[in-house]
C-alpha cells in the first residue's frame, strides 16, 4: 500500500501524466499476458496445498510437471509479445498506442518483460507457493514482500531518470529476474526434501493439469481483461492521458481490497484443510467471525476516512490530477461489495471450484467493461466505478449461491439467516450510501451519519452473535500479541 501511494506523486511529478500513462498501459498489457499462465499456476498452487496433506509423492509429481505446462503457456505467451513488436494491430489492441518510435519501445519493452517472466518468474513462482502448506506462510509473505519491493525500487529509479519505456521494461525485467531466482534458491534451502524435482518431472502429467486448469486460466483471463482491460478501455476512450485520472482513484480503492486480502489470504491453509478432512460445519462460524471483524473493518474504515478523501488526494498527487469524486465513491462501493463475499471466493478459488470461478469472472467482465463502455458518453469515467459495483455485486451473488449450496447444504451444514443478517445490514448500508453519492442522489453530513450509524449497529449485532468463547479469545488477542512482542 505504501508503494502504491509513494508511486504515483513519484512518476508524476518526473514522468509527466503522458509518459505515465503510457507505462501503467504498457504494464497492463503485460499483466494480460501474464495472466494467460496465471490460471495454470493457481491450479497447480492449489493443487500442492490440497496433497500436502495427502500423498507427498504425488505432490513431488505435479510440481516437477508443472515446467512442461509452463513451457506451452510461456510459447504462446512470446509469441503473442513478439507479434506486438510487428504487427500494430495486435500492439494497438493491448492498449500500446502512439507514433511509430513510442510503438518499438512499448511494443519492445513488452517483450523484454514478457522473456524475464517466461525464464523465470511463471515457474519459480509455483515453487514459491511450496512454503504455504510446509508451514512457511511468515516466510511467503517476506518473499511477497520483497517481490513488491523490487519492482517498487525498479519503476522509482526508471522515473526518477526519466527512462524510456524500453529502459524501463529493461530495469523492471532484471528486478524481477532476481527476485524470483533468489525465492526459488531460498526454498530449496529451506525444503530440501523436496528437491531434486527433475526425477519426478513427467510430461502427460503437466499437460494433464494444463488442460483440467483450462477453466481456472479462462477466469483468470477474464478477471485480467477486467482489471487491465479497464485501463486499456480508459486509454482508447479518452487517450492515455486520462489513465492516470483513473489509476490514481483506482490506487485508493486498492488500499481497501488490500485490507480484505492481508486478512483473508492467512486463512488458506485452514479452508483447504477442512475441506480436505470434509469438516464443513466449521465453515459456518469461521465466515461468521470475518464479517463481523474484516467486514466491519473496512465497512468503517471506508466511511470513516470518505470525507478527508478529495483532501489527501490532493495533497497525494500534488494536484497534477483531478479527482473524479463520483468515480471514488462507486469504487469505493465495489470494494465494500467484494468484501462481504471474498472468504467464500477464497474457498472456492483454493479448492479448485473452477466452474463457478469462471461464472463469476465472466459475470465481472460483462458488467465492469460492458457498463463501463456503455456509460462513459454520460458519465465519463465514473462509469467504469459503477460497472465495477454491479459487477461485484453480481459475482458475490454467485459465489454466495454455490458455496451455501454446493459446501454447506449438500454436506450437512446450513447457514441460519441469523448468521448473514448483520453482514447483509452492514454491507448494504456502506455500499447503498456510496452509490447515491457516486450517482448524485444525496450528499451532506447527515446521510454520511446515518450511514455510519448503520454499519455501527450491523457490528454490535454481529459481535453479540459470535459465540462467547470466541469473543473471549478476540478480546485477549491483543494482549497475547503484545506479550508475544515482549
Amino acid at each position: 500500500m505504501l508503494f502504491q501511494l509513494v508511486s504515483v506523486p513519484v512518476c508524476l511529478h518526473y514522468w509527466g501524466k503522458t509518459h505515465y500513462g503510457s507505462w501503467l498501459a504498457l504494464f497492463s498489457a503485460f499483466m494480460l499476458l501474464r495472466s494467460l499462465d496465471g490460471g495454470y499456476s493457481n491450479y497447480v498452487g492449489n493443487k500442492l496445498n490440497y496433497l500436502y496433506h495427502q500423498s507427498i509423492g504425488d505432490l513431488r509429481r505435479h510440481l516437477a510437471s508443472a515446467a512442461a505446462g509452463i513451457a506451452v503457456v510461456g510459447s504462446l505467451q512470446l509469441l503473442l509479445a513478439t507479434g506486438a513488436l510487428f504487427f500494430q494491430p495486435l500492439a494497438t489492441a493491448l492498449g500500446m498506442s502512439g507514433g511509430r518510435a513510442e510503438h518499438f519501445g512499448s511494443a519492445a519493452g513488452l517483450l523484454v518483460l514478457m522473456g524475464s517472466w517466461v525464464t523465470t518468474g511463471s515457474y519459480l513462482g509455483i515453487i514459491h507457493r511450496l512454503q504455504i502448506p510446509a508451514g512457511l506462510m511468515y516466510q511467503a509473505a517476506w518473499w511477497g514482500m520483497g517481490f513488491q519491493a523490487s519492482q517498487f525500487a525498479a519503476m522509482m529509479i526508471s522515473a526518477i531518470l526519466k527512462l524510456d519505456m524500453l529502459g524501463t521494461s529493461m530495469l523492471f525485467a532484471l528486478s524481477q529476474v532476481t527476485i524470483y531466482i533468489s525465492s526459488a534458491l531460498y526454498v530449496r534451502c529451506k525444503l530440501p526434501e523436496f528437491f531434486p524435482l527433475r526425477p519426478f518431472f513427467n510430461w502427460p502429467t503437466g499437460l494433464r493439469d494444463l488442460t483440467r486448469s483450462t477453466l481456472l486460466t479462462a477466469s483468470n483471463l477474464v478477471q485480467q481483461t477486467t482489471t487491465n482491460g479497464a485501463v486499456l478501455m480508459v486509454a482508447a476512450l479518452a487517450g492515455p492521458v486520462s489513465v492516470p485520472a483513473f489509476t490514481t482513484v483506482r490506487t485508493l480503492m486498492n488500499l481497501w481490497t488490500s485490507v480484505t486480502t492481508v486478512l483473508s489470504s492467512p486463512l488458506l491453509p485452514d479452508v483447504v484443510r477442512i475441506h480436505a478432512k470434509g469438516e464443513a460445519h466449521k465453515l459456518v462460524p469461521i465466515n461468521q467471525a470475518f464479517w463481523v471483524l474484516v467486514g466491519s473493518a473496512v465497512n468503517w474504515g471506508t466511511l470513516l476516512v470518505y470525507p478527508l478523501l478529495p483532501w489527501i488526494f490532493g495533497h497525494w498527487t500534488r494536484h497534477a490530477v483531478p479527482l473524479d469524486s463520483p468515480l471514488l465513491s462507486l469504487m469505493l462501493g465495489s470494494v465494500v461489495v467484494t468484501n462481504a463475499g471474498a472468504l467464500m471466493a477464497l474457498h472456492l478459488n483454493g479448492i479448485n471450484s473452477l466452474r463457478v470461478v469462471l461464472v463469476a469472472s465472466l459475470a465481472r467482465a460483462a458488467l465492469g467493461l460492458g457498463v463501463g463502455v456503455v456509460g462513459f458518453r454520460h458519465m465519463g469515467l465514473a462509469s467504469f466505478g459503477l460497472g465495477a459495483m454491479a459487477a461485484e455485486a453480481a459475482a458475490a451473488l454467485i459465489i454466495g449461491q454455490h458455496f451455501v449450496k454446493h459446501e454447506l447444504r449438500n454436506k450437512g451444514t446450513h447457514m441460519p439467516l441469523a448468521v448473514l443478517g448483520p453482514a447483509l445490514v452492514g454491507t448494504c448500508t456502506a455500499a447503498v450510501f456510496f452509490l447515491g453519492s457516486g450517482l448524485g442522489w444525496w450528499s451532506g453530513t447527515s446521510v454520511w451519519l446515518a450511514a455510519l450509524l448503520g454499519v455501527a449497529l450491523a457490528s454490535i449485532w454481529g459481535w453479540r452473535d459470535l459465540d462467547p468463547a470466541l469473543q473471549a479469545r478476540l478480546l485477549d488477542l491483543p494482549a497475547r500479541l503484545f506479550h508475544r512482542g515482549r
